[in-house]
């Protein structure tokens, strides 16, 4: 996992030994050579953009992920699976309104990135409920406790 904190001055990570613990739990499930991926931390405004002009939605949202399509790292030789996005913001924002730590908003939305990159989504019940599953199965292997039920929605 690479963490691209560039974008927002200060960002100090409390719990990048357990992001990187969730990960490999996930990926191990997945890949018997684990693949890379970054990991980025960004303001609303990018997220924003980056909805707009991606999936043409004019919003801030909490996580994006954008596949590689099965790239490999010239320089490692391992499969990259692409790039998961969290705006910040609206993490502490969600993890406020959730009244549970942002490190745990973050661990949820590091999962359902993830997943994501793995190939799940949830456009369907079907999809929608084989992700949350395994999202809530993740969750719980990796003791994170949530004050709501993941993907509910806030005005923010």
């Amino acid at each position: 996992m690479i963490i691209n904190k560039d974008e927002i001055e200060d960002l100090t990570l409390k719990n990048e030994a357990e992001l990187d613990g969730i990960a490999k739990k996930i990926l191990i499930d997945y890949y018997d050579d684990l693949p890379e991926f970054t990991l980025s931390f960004v303001t609303p405004e990018t997220i924003r953009n980056l909805n707009q002009s991606y999936r043409n939605v004019d919003s801030v949202t909490d996580v994006l992920s954008f596949s590689s399509g099965g790239e490999t790292d010239p320089e490692t030789g391992k499969e990259y699976l692409g790039d998961i996005i969290i705006c910040l913001d609206r993490a502490s924002f969600q993890a406020g309104q959730s009244g549970h730590p942002v490190e745990n908003e973050i661990c949820l939305l590091l999962i359902h990135g993830l997943l994501h990159l793995l190939g799940y989504d949830h456009t369907t019940d079907e999809e929608h409920e084989e992700m949350w599953k395994l999202q809530n199965q993740y969750l719980d292997e990796c003791n994170i406790v949530l004050n709501r039920r993941p993907g509910e929605d806030f005005d923010y």
